[in-house]
């Protein structure tokens, strides 16, 4: 019978918590700048006509963001978005047209790269995650999913930067 080493099962175990506490610390508020690829206007074209979003920074803390459904020349207000950093965090912070309740949605960054960002409220039913992904630098899929009505729902929005 070969006897174990004690502390070699330790080291083992503080290694993989280090690696677990620096994967969590994927977001900081010094990456706030690989928001900058939002700015402009992004489009996908529709059957009925186009889904344009547009972006720009607010201030330093802030980027806002509008999206339209767009027939014709007919244009709808869909949603208002801001991106928010606030402490050592940062919220991406969806206002939904015709929303009646008081408690806005704050989806938290959870991963912020150059490709993009996941942020996400598991306990908020509808969105309950946000991604957003740079195919390239004039391509973006946007990803929102979440439950209503016991449903879960999936849109994914392909857009290409406008001319």
């Amino acid at each position: 019978m070969v006897k174990k080493l004690w502390w070699s099962n330790s080291l083992v175990l503080l290694f993989l918590l280090a690696g677990g506490l620096s994967a969590t610390a994927q977001v900081r508020p010094a990456d706030f700048r690989m928001l900058d690829k939002l700015a402009g206007t992004w489009k996908m074209r529709t059957k009925l006509g186009a889904v344009v979003e547009t972006w720009s920074r607010t201030n330093d803390s802030t980027w806002t963001g509008r999206t339209w459904r767009v027939a014709g020349a007919d244009s709808t207000l869909q949603q208002s978005v801001e991106l928010a950093r606030r402490g050592n965090d940062i919220f991406f912070i969806p206002v939904y047209e015709g929303r009646t309740a008081t408690t806005p949605i704050r989806l938290k960054l959870r991963v912020l790269k150059e490709i993009g960002f996941v942020a996400e409220d598991l306990a908020n039913d509808f969105p309950r995650k946000v991604t957003y992904r740079f195919k390239d630098a004039e391509h973006l899929d946007a990803r929102v999913e979440g439950k209503r009505d016991g449903t879960t729902e999936e849109y994914i929005f392909p857009y290409q930067r406008a001319e």
